[in-house]
């Protein structure tokens, strides 16, 4: 259910007043909780039509729209029991829903993010790719400061980032050989050295393992642009806002952050708790439901051998589908504040296929 305190609950109960047609969901998550926010926000699901994994562990007199330890340790619960599931072959996805970072370690839960959580508990390497209408980007680095860079970015590192990039368009999207260019670590690329040697040391040989399939090192400021134009199908970044604010910029409303490397799909939407709308009823649906869509989508063409189109669903308006994957499941994002826009963050749902 991700963090109960922010805007989650609200969000997945007006998405869930439309149900898909071919899976049913699941929602790990307080069930008490979310009836009472029902309740207040006049959001009536249709109940009967999901299945609720009930984890109730909202505390009485948790408040809204503040980050507190109880919330963070609430938001841990519903993912591990997910998680769970996931491991009894129960779901063929997880959505997941924004947590607070600074309220799980204020439990005294050791925490970075979503996706180290999922990276460890399943025992493989992640990467972690953003979608935005036909933009995709890819990150080297995730939840780090910004001057452990020069240490934690090493060719190697890079090099598996790259294939991973690879390997997802061809699987996931149908892309056999993907256009694919890497970001510049220094300003202008480095200029040539006097801004930087990363490029040179570390990104080109990099670059140069893959023979002339991966183009860049190349300055950051253009290569976004020059994506966003349609000149190459993905961009791997180096760090976390590099990524992150193109993303955004050109269209957050429908952005989808997408674990690449798991045995399972990941989703999320690439916003956080919005903790100052908690409650209000304003907060914006459209990023989760693309996540929901688009889990959907990569979870049905993963079992049915076809890649999918790269296109993401419009994001007002419901899946579309075919076929009915096994099972999804929805937990928690972990961007933690409203980073300057109305948007969701909670439940976690679980996902069965809808007898016919």
């Amino acid at each position: 259910m991700g963090d109960p305190a922010g805007i989650g609950p609200e969000v997945l109960l007006a998405l869930l007043k439309r149900p898909p047609s071919s899976v049913s969901i699941s929602v790990v998550g307080d069930l008490a909780w979310l009836k009472l926010l029902s309740r207040r926000l006049r959001i009536q699901p249709p109940w009967s039509a999901y299945h609720w994994v009930d984890v109730p562990n909202v505390p009485l007199g948790l408040k809204q729209g503040k980050v507190q330890a109880a919330a963070g340790r609430a938001a841990r619960d519903y993912l591990q029991e997910a998680v769970r599931r996931i491991k009894l072959g129960q779901a063929d996805a997880l959505v997941t829903a924004p947590v607070s970072k600074e309220a799980i370690v204020r439990a005294g839960i050791s925490w970075i993010g979503h996706t180290e959580f999922l990276a460890e508990s399943f025992r493989c390497q992640t990467v972690m790719m953003f979608i935005t209408k036909e933009f995709r980007v890819s990150l080297v680095t995730t939840h780090v400061a910004l001057r452990e860079l020069p240490k934690i970015i090493t060719t190697s590192r890079v090099k598996k980032v790259l294939a991973m990039t690879q390997e997802a368009l061809a699987r996931n999207f149908g892309i056999r050989h993907p256009r694919i260019a890497l970001a510049a670590l220094n300003p202008h690329g480095g200029e040539g050295g006097l801004f930087g040697q990363e490029e040179k040391r570390i990104l080109l040989p990099a670059v140069r393992a893959f023979k002339g399939t991966i183009a860049g090192p190349l300055p950051a400021d253009s290569l976004m642009e020059q994506a966003h134009r349609g000149l190459y199908d993905a961009v791997v970044a180096l760090y976390h806002d590099q990524a992150l604010i193109p993303v955004k910029l050109i269209g957050w409303a429908e952005a989808v952050n997408v674990t690449l490397g798991l045995p399972f799909i990941r989703t999320s939407p690439v916003h956080g708790t919005a903790f100052d709308l908690a409650g209000t009823g304003r907060a914006d649906s459209r990023s989760m439901r693309a996540a929901i869509e688009l889990a959907i989508q990569l979870a049905r063409d993963r079992t049915s051998g076809a890649g999918f189109s790269g296109r993401l669903p419009a994001p007002a308006r419901p899946a579309a589908l075919t076929s009915s994957p096994r099972s999804f499941l929805a937990f928690g994002s972990e961007h933690r504040a409203r980073e300057g826009f109305q948007l969701p963050s909670n439940p976690v749902p679980l996902v069965r296929p809808r007898a016919s």
